[in-house]
């Protein structure tokens, strides 16, 4: 067991690795973004885009589970840490100080990316042009999510956000 009191790491650090690692979601978004007008462009009629479930099961899919999938396998790699917690010197612990399974990994990502994908889900539905006091409230239930992630990690004495309390996590510094 690997003491980690008085290494917890709060909300600033935090922003800042995540901020470095949405530089790789960017691009990648980006290039996501090429590729599928790309394919509606050549092909004859043939939209990606034609319903909303459709276009719901692509994004998650090919965005959001890729990076649910990146991030669970970096924080429970020898690394600990995303590329972003690498550069700002933090990495993701079990309680006992030590690096986290995969199933940890996988539960913390998931329930961190959760209000992505419940954004997504609802501005998809707008987009096709359903008009629902529901799928406002989606969304503004997933702003909601992250808004609650960013007081427990604040607040929480251990900078915890829920996901770590849910997954038995901890950010700590990388020394």
């Amino acid at each position: 067991m690997v003491n980690i009191n008085n290494q917890y790491v709060g909300l600033s650090r935090r922003i800042m690795a995540f901020a470095l690692d949405f530089i790789f979601i960017g691009g990648y978004i980006l290039l996501l973004l090429c590729i599928g007008f790309g394919i509606n462009t050549v092909s004859d009629g043939i939209s990606l885009f034609e319903s909303p479930i459709a276009m719901n099961v692509l994004a998650f899919c090919v965005l959001v589970l890729p990076v649910i999938i990146y991030f669970s396998i970096q924080e429970s790699s020898s690394y600990q840490a995303t590329w972003g917690k690498r550069k700002v010197k933090i990495k993701v612990v079990n309680t006992h100080g030590v690096r986290i399974s995969l199933f940890q990994a996988i539960i913390r990502s998931a329930i961190k990316f959760l209000p992505w994908q419940i954004a997504h889900t609802s501005v998809i539905y707008l987009w096709f042009g359903y008009q629902s006091q529901i799928l406002l409230l989606l969304a503004l239930f997933a702003q909601g999510l992250v808004v609650i992630y960013f007081i427990y990690i604040w607040l929480e004495k251990k900078h915890r956000a829920t996901y770590d309390l849910i997954a038995g996590t901890f950010v700590v510094n990388n020394s």
